[in-house]
């Protein structure tokens, strides 16, 4: 908030204060014993002040000896401070001041929203994981994290015990308010990780890896978190080149094709049922040479959100858009099914929003979220001008479902709110009722219920919020 300087008050007519008049220089001169005693009595005025200044001037050095002391001892406790100790971060606004870039369908700016206390929100930006309190005041910490690369195709996970399970050279997890990172799985040498996933109860743990290079072999891994091992193996040249999705159930992944990309690119659907490892092989629900593919799984459910086309995006020239997004593919159609049966399949699918084949009117879709209950569908709409720089209008659509199966209802989808940022991402819930997103430089979180928003902090940069933790776990 800008301060406010007002003008000084005038000035009142007040009577002005008497000055002496110089005295008139006498003519007279002073005898020698006049000068004599006017020395001593200098002297003695000067000796009484020295007096009074030395104690003064010891205190200052000691003061300021002492001022020394106390900094140097608490940077040698800040440097030897145990491995996770976190780190304030530089160059991000301690105080959320920026304004919310969201506002009502009728254009009225989003009213205030007060976080509750006792959460802490879990980010990554530029090769570091960060932590900040929803109590809006203190300082972004940074995690330290051996190990940990940043990818937008891997994102850490916060398990529902409050750890942190993060990838780099290999898969680690970690207690985030302290001791060492636990490195659960190594990193062959050529090899990136390409996806990494968690069961919803936390046991169970799946990753993929590919040849740096391109040429090799691509593995899959999964398993209990104490004992995961390889589950399925195939040769790169050859693609589907089986990333994992999520998990279906404790036996069941659900894989897609990353096309020998090391990205975020996710196209067609298949599960691979690990209960038998290496002796069974994926089998497909949706096809992998068409550009469709999955975006979400509701939680502890099984309705699948996909699109039956995705598409590249012209990146906006202002930068607002990391390379490493402008690179992904975006759905211009959103469907709605229930996966069933034994072995899975895809039931009837519910159009949420058309196929468009108007290329100078598409509207993207992007992070599209299940509520906890997965009930309720919300997602980032967006569409972006045809010619440079390329600029993006985004908003907010909210769609309620229920039922499963041939029982599947969704509703139509409603404006829940518009943005003037040139990046709008969803993130994570707060609770079952906040969400917190990202927009252009900063955090925020809303209520769906209300609109009311929240400015977490701003970073500066672009950041991805990994997960909330809360007072009960997230």
């Amino acid at each position: 908030m800008a301060q406010q300087v007002s003008n000084p008050p005038e000035p009142k007519d007040e009577e002005k204060p008497h000055i002496s008049e110089p005295l008139a220089v006498q003519s007279a001169r002073f005898s020698s014993t006049g000068i004599i005693i006017l020395l001593v009595l200098i002297s003695i005025l000067i000796i009484s002040s020295t007096s009074l200044l030395l104690p003064n001037l010891v205190q200052v050095y000691t003061h300021s000896g002492s001022q020394m002391a106390a900094s140097s001892s608490a940077t040698a406790q800040s440097t030897h401070t145990g491995p996770l100790s976190p780190t304030p971060t530089i160059n991000q606004n301690v105080t959320p001041t920026a304004t919310p870039p969201i506002f009502s369908p009728n254009n009225t700016t989003a009213p205030s929203l007060q976080l509750p206390s006792g959460h802490e929100i879990i980010y990554e930006q530029q090769n570091n994981i960060y932590m900040i309190s929803s109590a809006g005041s203190g300082t972004p910490q940074i995690l330290s994290t051996p190990g940990y690369i940043y990818n937008q195709a891997v994102r850490p996970i916060l398990t529902p015990s409050g750890q942190l399970l993060y990838s780099g050279d290999g898969i680690y997890l970690m207690d985030i308010f302290g001791g060492t990172p636990e490195k659960i799985a190594t990193l062959a040498a050529n090899q990136v990780i390409t996806s990494l996933a968690l069961s919803n109860d936390g046991t169970m743990i799946a990753w993929s890896t590919e040849p740096a290079s391109g040429n090799g072999v691509i593995d899959l891994f999964a398993g209990s978190l104490a004992a995961p091992g390889k589950v399925f193996e195939h040769s790169s040249s050859t693609c589907p080149c089986f990333r994992i999705f999520a998990f279906m159930n404790n036996t069941t992944l659900l894989l897609t094709d990353g096309q020998q990309s090391h990205e975020a690119i996710q196209f067609g659907l298949w599960t691979l049922d690990i209960s038998n490892p290496l002796k069974t092989t994926p089998q497909p629900l949706l096809d992998g040479n068409s550009p469709q593919g999955p975006l979400a799984l509701a939680p502890y459910g099984n309705v699948l959100l996909y699109s039956s086309y995705e598409g590249q995006v012209p990146k906006p020239t202002d930068g607002s858009v990391p390379d490493d997004l402008a690179v992904l593919k975006y759905a211009n159609s959103l469907k709605v099914t229930t996966l069933d049966g034994h072995p899975l399949k895809m039931d009837t699918s519910y159009v949420l929003l058309a196929e468009q084949h108007n290329s100078a009117a598409y509207h993207w879709v992007e992070t599209p979220v299940f509520t906890v209950d997965g009930h309720t569908l919300i997602y980032v709409e967006f569409s972006t001008e045809a010619q440079p720089p390329y600029d993006r209008s985004n908003a907010l659509f909210i769609a309620k479902m229920s039922g499963s199966g041939k029982q599947l209802r969704v509703s139509n989808a409603q404006l829940m709110a518009t943005s003037n940022a040139s990046l709008l991402e969803l993130g994570p819930w707060f609770n079952n009722h906040i969400l917190t997103f990202y927009g252009d430089d900063s955090l925020y979180a809303m209520d769906i219920q209300t609109g009311a928003v929240a400015t977490i902090v701003q970073t500066g940069a672009y950041a991805r919020i990994i997960a909330v933790l809360g007072p009960g776990g997230i």
